[in-house]
């Protein structure tokens, strides 16, 4: 399946331009760059292109191993892709279902509002370290406050009953998990992303459809890292590992924050140091969504509703996979997707093995079903944060940061070197549509630093949309 149509900007140079970067912001901008009459090569050092969405189909059918949600359905670029792709969309609404003796109530929300004193205590301290943090930045820098700091005393609170401290941590579970990060490194006054969150949908067969649309025509070089990328203002070349080098007029870097951080490639020269600063500031890397995928012999979990879950162990001890998504709708098959979150996700991640993992989750299944459960036949577990080429999931309000470092981040230097990624987003950051738009936004830099003229939006399939997303994506 491919979209209608061509996706060019109009007519340029025939400029070469060399994209640091197979996902899906180094994707979008070399195929509108491409399709516009740019000669363009694309070095991806991993052996598979689609970056931090991966779409895997070792357990039987395609899931999606990093992104897999589009948030905010209304107007998402990627739900007007889709569309044009003849790509299902699968819709995940309605309350959870809480499967815990500990629970009051039989649904998540339901819980929730039942913990009116946890409830109020919880937004009176979040409320309040918002603004002691916005009060602060004069003196301490913006975003001083972590949600740790604010949480930390409720969930220890001996004057809050046992539930309602329950009730608290599932909500540090989830800005934990929504962000990507754990609770002391996450920013109180952005702790959970609400904007656009009503529709969440996932692409039926996962996002290698888009994937793959975004790659249809280009010319990639796979386990290509790129170790430098050198540049002046006549133009830049590219130093692969091994030493082959690729001149061009023009580059995108399109990698992970983490590894530009860490030098991957090197920029030659640096950008000036106000850009490296901001750079620093902007929150990732040091946590994880932890993902996992059991398949079973047979559903041994209610069929309806599609979430379900429990409570935390503990205040202290959470995201040790609480919550359930069947994808028995999406792929036919008794399979089941989890999430660790927080330092236990980061712990996971770098240091258990996949059978460490496993016990982690099964036990959780567990504690809600019984200990009759089969084992799973099959799982897959990717791990973002201690792979070399992501060093993370995606970015986060990290203590410290603000909306202008992720617009200094995606400064071009010298019209030569532009930069792409979800982290340049300054309001949807963290998501794929973010990536999206800051592929789209690259190449119309580019275009006009090349050609002189404005490009155009008409051709591309997700052409009438830029408002109205939703933020993060799991």
């Amino acid at each position: 399946m491919t979209a209608t149509g061509s996706w060019s900007m109009g007519a340029s140079k025939a400029e070469h331009v060399v994209v640091v970067g197979a996902g899906m912001a180094g994707l979008v901008a070399a195929r509108l760059l491409h399709d516009s009459g740019f000669r363009v090569t694309v070095l991806e050092a991993r052996p598979r292109i689609g970056g931090r969405t991966w779409t895997d189909g070792s357990l039987g059918a395609p899931l999606d191993l990093g992104g897999s949600w589009i948030h905010g359905v209304d107007g998402n670029p990627l739900a007007l892709w889709c569309d044009k792709l003849g790509v299902q969309l699968v819709e995940s609404q309605g309350d959870r279902l809480l499967i815990d003796e500990r629970a009051k109530v039989k649904t998540r929300e339901g819980q929730r509002k039942r913990a009116i004193l946890g409830r109020a205590a919880f937004n009176t301290a979040m409320a309040w370290a918002s603004w002691k943090s916005k009060a602060l930045t004069l003196s301490k820098g913006p975003r001083s406050i972590s949600v740790k700091e604010a949480v930390d005393p409720l969930l220890h609170a001996s004057w809050l009953p046992e539930i309602d401290r329950l009730v608290i941590a599932t909500f540090v579970e989830g800005s934990e998990g929504v962000q990507g990060a754990p609770y002391d490194a996450v920013s109180a006054e952005e702790w959970w992303p609400t904007e656009g969150l009503e529709r969440n949908a996932q692409p039926k067969g996962g996002y290698a459809s888009l994937v793959d649309d975004a790659a249809r025509q280009l010319s990639i070089w796979r386990s290509a890292p790129v170790e430098r990328v050198a540049w002046n203002d006549r133009g830049v070349t590219a130093i692969l590992k091994g030493g082959a080098t690729i001149e061009a007029d023009r580059a995108v870097i399109a990698v992970p924050l983490g590894l530009l951080r860490a030098g991957l490639p090197t920029l030659d020269p640096l950008p000036p140091e106000e850009q490296q600063k901001a750079l620093g500031r902007i929150g990732y890397g040091a946590g994880i969504l932890g993902k996992i995928y059991l398949r079973f012999p047979h559903r041994f979990w209610p069929e309806q509703p599609k979430w379900f879950g429990r409570l935390p162990d503990s205040p202290d001890r959470r995201g040790t996979f609480n919550t359930w998504v069947s994808h028995v709708g999406e792929t036919g098959l008794p399979i089941l997707l989890s999430f660790a979150n927080g330092a236990t996700a980061a712990r996971l991640d770098r240091s258990a093995s996949d059978e460490e993992v496993k016990d982690v989750a099964m036990s959780s299944l567990r504690k809600m079903f019984g200990n009759g459960i089969p084992e799973p036949e099959g799982m897959l577990y990717p791990r973002w944060l201690s792979d070399p080429w992501s060093q993370g999931g995606y970015s986060y309000p990290g203590l410290g940061s603000t909306s202008e470092d992720r617009e200094a981040y995606a400064r071009p230097l010298g019209n030569r070197v532009f930069f792409a990624g979800e982290a340049t987003e300054p309001v949807e950051y963290g998501t794929v549509h973010a990536a999206l738009w800051s592929g789209e936004q690259t190449a119309e830099a580019l275009f006009r630093a090349a050609t002189g003229v404005q490009p155009s939006r008409d051709m591309r399939p997700w052409a009438k949309a830029r408002l109205g997303a939703g933020r993060h994506n799991g």
